[in-house]
């Protein structure tokens, strides 16, 4: 049986539903996705791919580029013709073509046969300075060697004359004149010609002089002409006639102090230079001259000045306020030690009269105020002097005292060398003494024997012994 219903024009109840909001869900997916953190780890690996891969290719590209570029290289190298004998003949050329003179090619063909490309070069080098050297000092354009060292033109210790440099500077003048009257006539024809790529044979010339800087040589060659002729006197007739010259600040000062000019004159001159107003006064002080500190220091200790002034004084000279002390006693000591060395004379004159002892002596030496030494330098001098007034006994008495016993041998040996004799002549000296002991000896024994003979013959017979 069916519910019993009203019938109404409402209908029924129906819950509300809700529309879902589609921006926001996005948002909040899009917000999700960005926490995960899965789009930086997307970039990063794809970044870190792209870099590798490139990194690859550049390295293959590299590799292949290092391998074209040594391969032209080689090309480039073996086009050079370093060791062929047309390089020789076109070297020779061109320095021919510089120098204006004739090189030979096969001299620098022989010199790379026996030395190698270094000996070719040397070869090259040398004709190139022979060449200067000879057309410098007037020998005329040869590369052939000079008889001077290693071939250098002249005569050697034969020094150069004035003449000389004036005739070397117009000849290398001359010389870069005529190279480039020379390259103009190789660019003329070089341009003439149908064949633009032979253009480029110009340019060994050029790069030659470009090498050598013949342009810079050339203006150090016309310097001192420009200089002397042009620069100097002119230079002389703008100061005469404009005197540009003025006095600087300590002469100015030194003139006013010496009253050569007045006040307003001083300062007008110093505004030209460009000072203050306030400086005037400080030019002028320091302009005077000034006491040394030997002379402060002989003002205040004998009272004439105070130690204040000394003091301000001494420090007006440049000297730290607390290094004045220091100055002061260093000058004292100075004095005491100029007092000790006389002293010291003194002592020395004692110890060679007697009156003290080498040991006394020494105390009194090191008790001195002056450096270690200095001391031992004086105590060695008075001993040498001392050693050089000991008196010393004569040779004729070394004989007797020798001859009567009274030294040995060895002893007499010590003193005669410290007479000064030499060895030989000690032993010369021995000897003698030797025969003179034993002749002595010989005539005593004689004496002896005479004299017991003699008192033999004078003494009493003896009496008969009585029983």
């Amino acid at each position: 049986m069916l519910p019993n219903i009203t019938p109404s024009d409402s209908g029924p109840d129906v819950p509300p539903v809700t529309t879902p909001d589609l921006a926001e869900s996005g948002k909040l997916e899009g917000l999700g996705i960005r926490s995960s953190g899965i789009i930086g780890h997307a970039i990063a690996t794809f970044w870190a791919t792209l870099v590798d891969g490139l990194s690859k290719i550049i390295t293959l590209l590299a590799d292949a580029f290092d391998d074209i570029a040594a391969l032209m290289t080689g090309f480039f190298t073996a086009a050079q013709g370093q060791d062929t004998p047309g390089f020789n003949r076109l070297v020779a050329a061109v320095l021919s073509d510089t120098l204006g003179v004739e090189v030979s090619a096969e001299q620098l063909q022989q010199a790379q046969f026996e030395s190698g490309r270094v000996g070719a070069m040397n070869q090259v080098g040398a004709d190139l300075f022979q060449t200067l050297g000879n057309e410098f000092l007037g020998v005329g354009a040869t590369p052939d060697a000079g008889p001077g060292i290693a071939g250098l033109p002249g005569e050697t210790g034969t020094p150069l004359t004035p003449e000389q440099g004036v005739k070397a500077a117009q000849s290398f003048i001359g010389f870069a004149l005529s190279f480039a009257v020379r390259q103009g006539n190789v660019a003329f024809l070089s341009s003439a010609l149908p064949w633009h790529w032979l253009e480029g044979i110009r340019e060994y010339g050029e790069m030659m002089a470009k090498n050598l800087g013949l342009g810079r040589l050339v203006r150090r060659a016309l310097q001192p002409y420009i200089q002397t002729l042009i620069a100097s006197p002119l230079q002389e007739a703008l100061n005469r006639q404009y005197r540009p010259h003025t006095m600087d600040a300590k002469q100015l000062a030194s003139a006013f102090i010496r009253s050569d000019i007045d006040r307003s004159d001083y300062v007008h001159r110093l505004e030209g230079l460009g000072y203050k107003t306030g400086d005037i006064d400080l030019l002028i002080a320091d302009t005077f001259t000034r006491l040394r500190e030997h002379d402060v220091f002989l003002l205040e200790e004998n009272g004439l000045i105070s130690s204040s002034d000394a003091q301000a004084r001494i420090t007006a000279l440049g000297f730290n306020t607390s290094d004045v002390p220091l100055i002061r006693q260093a000058r004292e000591l100075d004095a005491v030690q100029g007092a000790d060395r006389q002293y010291a004379a003194i002592l020395t004159d004692e110890l060679l009269a007697g009156v003290m002892t080498q040991g006394d002596f020494d105390a009194a030496i090191n008790a001195l105020r002056v450096p270690k030494l200095e001391a031992d330098a004086l105590t060695r001098n008075a001993a040498a002097r001392m050693q050089s007034r000991r008196k010393h006994l004569s040779l004729g008495f070394l004989k007797r005292a020798f001859i009567d016993g009274q030294i040995t041998v060895d002893e007499l040996m010590r003193h005669v060398l410290e007479l000064g004799y030499s060895q030989d002549d000690a032993d010369l000296i021995e000897v003698e003494l030797l025969l003179q002991v034993s002749e002595h000896k010989t005539k005593a024994a004689a004496k002896a024997k005479a004299a017991a003979t003699k008192a033999a013959g004078k003494t009493p017979p003896t009496p008969p012994t009585v029983p």
